[in-house]
């Protein structure tokens, strides 16, 4: 894992809801903090976890945009069966 020392910030921040918890997550590191310590999916299950992990460390590496990371993020997120929201309803972008 790279080092989380250059965060990167989204242009809208996500927001899952889970089974008893609400998630708001608004940069790369927040995503990558929560992919692998809230994740309601063990290491090793699902694709899109792993892509979206994969792209938080290219973004903090400075190799991507952050939005890259976001799209892979809300992706992951809806694998793992989240509601995912967010303030203007664009959640894809």
């Amino acid at each position: 894992m790279p080092g989380l020392t250059q965060d990167r910030l989204w242009s809208e921040a996500v927001i899952l809801e889970g089974e008893n918890r609400v998630l708001r997550v608004q940069s790369t590191r927040d995503a990558l903090l929560c992919l692998k310590n809230h994740w309601p999916m063990a290491d090793g299950e699902g694709n899109a976890r792993s892509e979206a992990l994969a792209a938080c460390d290219r973004v903090i590496d400075g190799q991507d945009e952050p939005d890259v990371a976001r799209g892979a993020f809300i992706k992951a997120a809806e694998e793992a069966q989240f509601a995912v929201h967010s303030w203007t309803g664009n959640e894809g972008t």
